[in-house]
């Protein structure tokens, strides 16, 4: 927890965030909205968090209905406000929680003083959001929904996170000249690109389909027609279900007459609990549609992935030539996606998870033991472009890396073409050994994205320290151990990108204690 989850939410919390929600469930058994630990001693006191914390849906109620940690409503709410920093509960549609505060603090069970703590952050809250001065929202900005410029943010993060996983051949880019056929129900859909809480709890169901959006949002066969100026030749296939195949004849007919066939894949919208697999396959029929027409036309095939996990792809991930990681790229997501397959934009995201291969590699993390088995589907950071990049002459500033004394590490990136590229560096590292604790396989340190012309070559340059080696030990206090430190740049998209320094520290230093 301490080690690998907390990080980012102390970055938030050092950024200045406002509110936070504590999480459904329990770890180790115990509740977290009833947990003194969690949401009083780490959350403001070790992370010193000032801001308005509300629980998720019914988490209080839930003590006694779902999770049996708590006889009844009442008990839950007296040890979520006598525990925890709890200042809302967020139930819309059920009065119990109020009326069991007001019943307790009565009782004198819950002191009002407790009460003021929860009503003051909530003031501070509403006055700095300045509602005490505008109570409501200017109707005008209703006008501003769908703008132009929102729409271009909104495609600008597709363009830099839509991740190409594979290129054999460069099959990638596709040409405008080229008789592609796309098969798939997610290249007809602007739901299936928003997923859960997309209009919806559950996002538009199927009935609704796209017209819920009245207009707002594409598809990916709406972008491939700006870019191509034809539309495309389409085919559903299958439903986002994989309940059966539809039109296998035409579409086997024409794949052989095809140059290229491009598949979209992907899952169905869902949030939370109704989201939840036993099974991480894709359904069959989706990989069924990739497996009949490559045996059918013996044509190159680009996969896209619409999904907002990875899913199992089986033999699809061999038998494409191409496949392209969309995420859940959001409403507006059509148009960059088509802007991808076709070149007008060279692709540069990263995988922000490690890909799995088989269902028994589910928790595979970059960052587990190093002495456990890491061979993914695709690593965490992998990602390719259409041009050929190459690292070279990495260097540091010292052989030694001790506290308080950052060294730096560079090196150089050259763009052999043909496209333009943005390229992610990434900067990882792994301890040889450490005492006591096994190190992880890798940890991402630091990483860059840079602009690069063809032909350019650029000198990147990290501050690596010795304080973000530091790990949280048995005994909760975090500490530095020393040992030979290797430094990787890329190392899965790049070969033998490495260097190496001696991590000289006191292993008796303590950084911090939890």
């Amino acid at each position: 927890l301490l080690e690998y989850y907390m990080p980012p939410f102390k970055a938030a919390i050092d950024a200045g965030v406002a509110t936070a929600m504590e999480s459904y469930g329990a770890i180790n058994s115990e509740a977290v909205v009833l947990s003194s630990y969690y949401l009083h001693k780490l959350l403001r006191k070790q992370l010193g968090f000032k801001g308005m914390l509300v629980t998720d849906w019914g988490e209080i109620n839930s003590q006694a209905s779902t999770y049996f940690t708590a006889k009844d409503t009442r008990q839950a709410t007296w040890a979520t406000l006598n525990r925890t920093s709890v200042d809302m509960s967020m139930v819309a549609d059920d009065e119990s929680f109020g009326v069991a505060t007001l019943d307790l603090v009565n009782a004198g069970l819950i002191s009002e003083a407790r009460i003021d703590e929860s009503v003051a952050r909530v003031l501070q809250l509403k006055k700095d959001l300045g509602l005490f001065r505008h109570p409501f929202a200017d109707p005008d900005l209703l006008a501003t929904v769908g703008s132009a410029q929102d729409v271009e943010a909104a495609r600008n993060s597709v363009r830099e996170s839509v991740t190409l996983l594979k290129n054999k051949d460069g099959v990638l880019p596709l040409k405008p000249t080229e008789r592609i056929l796309f098969i798939g129900p997610t290249l007809n859909s602007t739901r299936l690109m928003g997923g859960g809480w997309n209009v919806h709890w559950q996002g538009p169901s199927d009935q609704e389909g796209d017209a819920v959006y009245g207009g707002f949002g594409d598809t990916i066969l709406d972008g491939v027609q700006r870019v191509t100026g034809a539309a495309p030749l389409y085919f559903e296939g299958t439903d986002i279900h994989g309940n059966e195949l539809i039109d296998i004849e035409p579409i086997v007919e024409a794949a052989r007459l095809a140059d290229k066939i491009v598949v979209g894949l992907g899952e169905p919208t869902y949030a939370e609990i109704d989201g939840d697999i036993g099974n991480m396959r894709l359904p069959q029929n989706q990989l069924n549609l990739v497996y009949t027409v490559a045996a059918a036309s013996h044509k190159p095939i680009v996969v896209v992935l619409v999904e907002g996990r990875p899913r199992i792809l089986d033999h699809v991930a061999k038998v494409a030539d191409g496949i392209v990681q969309a995420y859940l790229p959001g409403t507006y997501g059509g148009l960059p996606i088509a802007e991808i397959l076709y070149g007008k934009v060279n692709p540069s995201g990263r995988l922000p998870y490690t890909y799995p291969a088989s269902e028994s590699q589910a928790s595979t993390t970059i960052w587990q033991p190093s002495f456990s088995d890491y061979s993914p589907q695709w690593a965490f950071g992998f990602g390719l472009g259409y041009s050929r990049i190459e690292y070279s002459n990495i260097t540091v500033s010292s052989s030694v890396l001790k506290v308080g004394h950052p060294i730096v590490v560079s090196i150089n990136v050259k763009n052999h073409g043909p496209f333009a590229q943005k390229e992610a560096v990434l900067l990882l590292t792994n301890q040889e050994y450490r005492f006591d604790m096994a190190p992880e396989h890798m940890r991402l340190r630091d990483f860059a994205k840079v602009d690069l012309a063809v032909g350019e070559i650029r000198q990147i340059s990290f501050q690596l320290t010795a304080e973000q080696m530091g790990f949280w030990d048995a005994a909760l206090k975090k500490r530095i151990e020393p040992s030979l430190l290797n430094i990787y740049i890329n190392p899965y998209t790049q070969a033998n990108i490495t260097a190496q320094v001696q991590l000289d520290v006191d292993p008796d230093l303590v950084l911090a204690h939890a």
